[in-house]
């Protein structure tokens, strides 16, 4: 995962939760069946004492998240950024961030949950506050929803620029053969009219 200084693992993990454990569309196609525990651990892999405390009781808990996420992330899409920090402050009053500096493996990280917070808790509130400082911080643009027919997959955008506008490199390509066919069957059909 690349880190930038505006978007950071609670934003990633956002991402992530809302992509693995929603339904939709992704890539053209409908996702498949979820493993919630298994994608729960995908997503939470970059701290190993979470992998540990995921458990079956957590599995409804993190849908819920995902789904409230996927719905921060609808808001932002249209541009309904009241809506999408009124969502971010419901879940930070109900999970605040509560931010410390850990010292791990001899360096200081700084943290955005309750020390001895339980696994679920301590999630929504890193991910309630990566959100909520892209918003803050006016990169609330660099969060959207895929332009691909049939995928509707969340991204958050680390290009210089600001411009991706699709989940993954393949939903571009996609998209830019399927304009790229259209164009040429006009220009036939154009063609043969003459």
């Amino acid at each position: 995962m690349k880190l930038d200084s505006y978007i950071d693992a609670g934003t990633l993990a956002s991402v992530e939760f809302a992509n693995k454990l929603t339904p939709g569309y992704a890539n053209g196609k409908p996702v498949a069946e979820i493993d919630v525990l298994q994608a729960v651990r995908e997503v939470v892999a970059i701290d190993p004492p979470s992998v540990a405390a995921v458990s079956e009781n957590d599995a409804d808990g993190f849908v819920a998240l995902a789904e409230r996420l996927r719905a921060i992330f609808v808001d932002i899409d249209r541009g309904d950024i009241d809506d999408a920090a009124e969502l971010l402050n419901n879940i930070l009053l109900e999970h605040p961030a509560t931010p410390y500096l850990a010292k791990e493996e001899g360096v200081w990280h700084l943290h955005h949950h309750p020390a001895n917070a339980a696994v679920l808790p301590m999630w929504t509130a890193i991910c309630a506050e990566g959100l909520a400082r892209m918003i803050g911080t006016q990169n609330a643009h660099r969060l959207g929803i895929c332009m691909a027919d049939n995928c509707d997959r969340v991204f958050a955008d680390t290009s210089k620029n600001a411009t991706r506008r699709f989940c993954s490199s393949a939903c571009q390509n996609r998209t830019k053969t399927a304009a790229f066919r259209a164009r040429k069957r006009d220009a036939e059909a154009n063609e043969s009219k003459s």
